[in-house]
């Protein structure tokens, strides 16, 4: 399906690729996909699953980074601050694969608050 000129596929790609904005612009991780997910959800369920599992998994992940600051005092959050994002690029390089292929991609450890 195509709407407004940009595929499915691609609005799923941005939902997860658009994720990669966190590295740069503090919770440009979780913009990108609920700016999707609000603006698309109506329009395509298959949009609106991915931008949901999106969202889902990089609102965890913020909060995993959040716990991980606050356990730098006790110098175990120095190593989660160096594991997270490492985990959290692998997820979304996996999500776009699965895309990629026809597949819907489901983060693991991910709360599901949307």
């Amino acid at each position: 399906m195509n709407t407004g000129g940009i595929s499915d596929k691609q609005w799923a790609l941005i939902a997860h690729l658009g994720t990669l904005a966190g590295y740069i612009i503090p919770l440009g991780n979780i913009i990108v996909p609920l700016v999707v997910y609000v603006s698309k959800k109506d329009e395509s369920e298959y949009i609106g699953e991915h931008a949901r599992e999106s969202l889902n998994f990089q609102i965890t992940f913020t909060l995993l980074i959040i716990a991980a600051v606050i356990t730098i005092v006790l110098m175990v959050g120095i190593l989660f601050l160096i594991v997270l994002p490492i985990v959290n690029l692998i997820f979304i390089i996996l999500a776009a694969l699965a895309i990629d292929k026809g597949e819907f991609y489901r983060y693991p450890l991910a709360i599901k608050f949307v």
